[in-house]
């Protein structure tokens, strides 16, 4: 059997989404497609669109045949957490056989030299990294400026020009990240990968046909289901986004948070922020600072930013902050193995034979019913889904929907189903 694992955000599902499930189907021929999805909050630090629930619909109406959640403790992380996590829960799935993901180059042969030069960390490389984090540049530069220097003294024939491309690249840099993580957890799952067509991963440009999930985003927020977003969609996720903007479950913004957010910022000692993943090197008493200064969400990132802190980072750490994800946790759940269950979203009908597959092959607890995760005595899995729960009972608070805003939606919702 041959089964197919991408990890994605579908925030939302858009065309590009359809022409890389399409694309891979296409290329692999697989028997079912297995997508591991981010719940509530993304890989940006940022709330998701619409809840999880509602996009697991519109990648099963889209050809999707499972999907999975990514656990919030991996999905609003850096790339290389963000894709460890992605890549461990389709190793312990026990059934996937290929992962496909897009990417600006499809030279794989490029893409796994730089991985495996991040993947074992030589020792030329790791001083080369320190010498330029030394010199108060961000970490992705640091990093780019590191492999140029070991690739040169290893006689590596890859042109400057060709290895900063591809580290500028945002999709690029995750492919690298999953060519990593799948090589440091020695797995025997066949990556495959091609070029990203058109829009740009953050490209705020919207264009008919193919545009980037952020362009999507901004013009909903600016003016709803507009023709211009009508056309960057499926009909099904349109008619998913519609139903659920008319019944106020979206669409959902960053600066609802805004109060919520400033108001924890204000009240939480610079100590104890921290112990918040991400947070190092004193940014914790700017971020102090700027909480005090700011008027709302938006002018605290302004105020907080640096070349090293970028608004992205400094999203994450403040929903880490929210969530109370601690350094601490993050490590402690790394020496117990990464994720600890397998949380079923949603499945079509015709994948019910894979999920018994995966029943039975799975290393790990496979949960259908949220009330069922205290069943494995396993404290590190109830910790982690606890997580879960919590991502999910603060979404609800912004949802324009009232009636939405309750918690325990992890209790009530069972997984959807095709």
């Amino acid at each position: 059997m041959t089964v197919l694992g991408i990890v994605a955000e579908y925030n939302p599902f858009h065309n590009g989404h359809l022409y890389h499930l399409r694309k891979s189907i296409q290329i692999i021929k697989p028997d079912y497609t297995i997508a591991i999805m981010s719940g509530h909050f993304t890989q940006r630090g940022e709330p998701a669109l619409l809840d999880k629930w509602t996009r697991t619909s519109m990648a099963l109406e889209n050809g999707v045949d499972i999907v999975l959640e990514l656990p919030v403790i991996y999905a609003c992380q850096t790339a290389e957490l963000f894709a460890f996590g992605g890549v461990e829960l389709l190793n312990k799935t026990g059934v996937v056989t290929h992962m496909s993901f897009g990417s600006e180059t499809e030279d794989m042969d490029i893409l796994q030299k730089i991985a495996n030069i991040l993947a074992e960390e030589p020792l030329e490389f790791k001083e080369f990294l320190k010498d330029e984090l030394i010199n108060g540049v961000s970490f992705p530069v640091a990093r780019y400026k590191a492999i140029i220097k070991y690739m040169k003294i290893n006689d590596m024939d890859i042109s400057d020009t060709s290895i900063k491309k591809i580290l500028n690249s945002p999709n690029s840099i995750l492919a690298i990240e999953y060519l990593k993580a799948l090589k440091k957890t020695d797995s025997q799952i066949k990556p495959v990968t091609f070029k990203r067509i058109k829009a740009q991963y953050h490209s705020t440009s919207l264009q008919k046909g193919i545009s980037s999930a952020t362009a999507i985003r901004n013009e909903i927020y600016k003016s709803g289901l507009s023709n211009m977003v009508e056309n960057t969609l499926p009909y099904s996720s349109l008619i998913i986004l519609e139903n659920a903007i008319i019944s106020g479950k979206g669409p959902l913004k960053a600066e609802a948070f805004d109060s919520l957010i400033l108001g924890l910022l204000r009240r939480t000692p610079a100590d104890e922020m921290a112990n918040w993943m991400d947070v190092e090197e004193g940014l914790q008493n700017r971020i102090k600072k700027c909480s005090i200064l700011a008027r709302d969400l938006k002018d605290f990132l302004q105020k907080s930013k640096t070349k090293r802190y970028t608004y992205t980072r400094l999203q994450r750490i403040l929903t880490n902050g929210i969530l109370n994800i601690t350094s601490e946790k993050i490590e402690k759940f790394g020496k117990t193995g990464g994720p600890q269950y397998i949380r079923i979203l949603g499945f079509n009908k015709k994948a019910t034979p894979l999920i018994r597959q995966i029943q039975n092959c799975s290393s790990i607890p496979v949960i259908n019913k949220a009330a069922h995760y205290s069943r494995f005595n396993n404290k590190a899995l109830e910790d982690m889904f606890h997580f879960d729960v919590l991502a999910t009972d603060i979404y609800a608070l912004a949802c324009p929907n009232p009636e939405y805003r309750i918690g325990g939606w992890d209790f009530k919702k069972n997984p959807v189903i095709l």
